[in-house]
């Protein structure tokens, strides 16, 4: 009776072992890789940038500001963040140009903001490009002038040739691999602009080779 009672046991046991040991997670690497590579490249905050800003009011948004101020590393005070996310709820509405806001967070600022205008306006309208330092360097161009309204006038022919550099790169064969590759690599993100995408790879590049200096 004693060696039933044992045997019962081991069995309930061995049953219960059954049941720890069951698969409950279904992982899937390819997934989990994507979503990694995503999250490395900022992408997640991209995204909630570009769907999320016609519908909130950038002026006052928290949330927004929030994400918008980690992705792009805004690291300003707040009395400049507030003249920022002001102009940036204006631009939004009044379709500014490039132009207009440079000129615009210069009066408000005192600070010629060619980069920061730059991601302003491609937020707004994400077939715009950024004003990247590596594409500058490539094009042999940097932001010079002895007085502000010198500097507003070349970073506007600035970003005129940056426009330039890339509606023409994106014609080019290497650049239509280098998009497909993107979107294989990431298909959950193919919706993002192609200029987007070009970015990405030219700002991943810079800091490969930085690591190689």
């Amino acid at each position: 009776m004693i060696l039933n009672q044992r045997k019962a046991q081991s069995g309930l046991m061995m049953n219960n072992m059954e049941k720890v040991v069951k698969p409950v997670l279904h992982l899937d690497a390819g997934h989990i890789l994507d979503n990694q590579l995503a999250r490395s490249l900022g992408l997640d905050k991209y995204a909630y940038i570009i769907q999320t800003v016609q519908q909130k009011d950038i002026s006052s948004d928290a949330g927004f500001q929030r994400i918008f101020n980690s992705f792009y590393i805004v690291r300003r005070n707040t009395e400049w963040r507030e003249c920022y996310y002001k102009l940036f709820e204006r631009a939004k509405k009044e379709h500014y140009s490039f132009a207009d806001v440079i000129g615009c967070l210069y009066v408000e600022t005192g600070n010629v903001e060619a980069s920061f205008t730059s991601k302003m306006i491609s937020a707004i309208n994400p077939d715009k490009p950024i004003w990247d330092q590596y594409v500058l360097e490539n094009l042999g161009l940097e932001l010079t002038g002895k007085s502000p309204r010198e500097r507003i006038s070349n970073a506007i022919a600035i970003y005129d040739s940056i426009e330039k550099w890339y509606k023409d790169y994106l014609l080019t064969r290497e650049a239509q691999e280098n998009v497909q590759e993107f979107d294989r690599r990431l298909p959950s993100y193919k919706w993002i602009p192609a200029i987007k995408k070009i970015d990405y790879l030219l700002w991943s590049n810079r800091d490969h080779e930085k690591e190689y200096e």
